[in-house]
């Protein structure tokens, strides 16, 4: 799924309210849910979570988490609800996040990341698509090529990447660009 206008998942933000709201601003741009955990998903109130108006469409979910088979029934929830994507967030770099073993820090597990996104993909129709960053921590740029590499042929459809780290993003793209196809400046697709 490509899509040449989104509005970021922002906790605290991008609710079920802003959402109608920004849907009302314009018709064109791509909406998120602000990030669940797959867990509070399974385990919690779907409804509550989940729930949504009409006039949001089309909207995706990005769900947080680094066990397979809750993103997976998360994933299934999400697309029975009818959401148009699953977005994993492998971006958040908070500290309560990355105690949690997920966000930012999947970074550093490809292989961990590409089995969730097989085991999601393995079980849905709809997209499913990843934030990420170009770094973390001592990362280096053969690192973020590589977690790259190892993700895209899990079933990943777009990479959504945040350039807010210490390496240019620009710089990656000039030196990489025949190996990845760029649709706009932050996002690769498979």
């Amino acid at each position: 799924m490509i899509h040449r206008f989104c509005v970021a998942p922002m906790m605290d933000r991008t609710d079920r309210h802003e959402r109608y709201f920004l849907r009302l601003l314009t018709k064109e741009a791509f909406l998120y849910t602000e990030m669940i955990h797959s867990n509070a998903i399974v385990y919690g109130n779907k409804e509550n979570l989940l729930k949504y108006s009409t006039l949001e469409h089309p909207l995706g979910v990005q769900l947080g988490g680094s066990e397979p088979n809750s993103l997976r029934e998360a994933s299934i929830c999400a697309e029975d609800y009818g959401y148009k994507e699953i977005n994993l967030n492998i971006g958040c770099p908070s500290s309560r996040v990355k105690a949690g073993n997920f966000g930012a820090v999947l970074m550093k597990e490809p292989k961990l990341v590409a089995n969730c996104i097989k085991e999601i993909k393995r079980h849905i129709s709809i997209p499913v698509t990843i934030k990420c960053r170009i770094g973390v921590d001592d990362m280096e740029e053969k690192d973020f090529f590589s977690f790259i590499d190892t993700v895209k042929d899990s079933g990943c459809s777009t990479f959504i990447i945040h350039a807010r780290e210490r390496l240019c993003l620009k710089v990656l793209v000039q030196k990489k660009i025949e190996k990845y196809p760029l649709l706009i400046t932050i996002l690769f697709t498979n």
